[in-house]
């Protein structure tokens, strides 16, 4: 099933028959792509497979970390830092990369960039103003001039 959401003006959402909810999302590190990815309220970080940040240019953290999956089980996977853009919204999130069926963005990344998901439509909404601070400096001031 498509939904005709649209976020900030320009996003659509896709609510499957099941009632997934699936975002437009643009994801980076030294190259980007855009891709639709299940939205995973579940899952507190991203997941994305190793072709996917190998395409990316995704730089893995010098270790392997233990992850707990939905189903209980622990896995040792790589972990890195991708940007995250929804709309007019961009911040860093964590993700790990790990084989599996289809690209997971979790609470961590919608957190972050101060979106939840309205379970009334099936899309993101906003949870606040998106302000990241860096040095002190808000993001959204640097941009305004305010």
């Amino acid at each position: 099933m498509y939904c005709g959401v649209l976020v900030f003006g320009r996003l659509t959402c896709y609510v499957s028959a099941m009632g997934h909810v699936y975002q437009r999302v643009k994801l980076g590190a030294v190259n980007e792509e855009e891709l639709t990815i299940l939205v995973d309220t579940g899952a507190t970080l991203s997941l994305i497979p190793p072709a996917l940040a190998d395409r990316l240019g995704v730089t893995r953290l010098p270790r392997k970390q233990v992850i707990v999956l939905a189903d209980g089980r622990r896995i040792e996977a790589e972990v890195g830092v991708v940007m995250v853009e929804i709309g007019d919204r961009r911040a860093p999130s964590t993700v790990v990369i790990a084989d599996c069926d289809e690209p997971l963005l979790g609470v961590e990344s919608l957190e972050t960039l101060g979106l939840a998901v309205d379970p009334t439509t099936g899309s993101l909404k906003p949870t606040r103003s998106f302000t990241v601070r860096l040095g002190g400096i808000s993001m959204a001031s640097a941009t305004t001039g305010r």
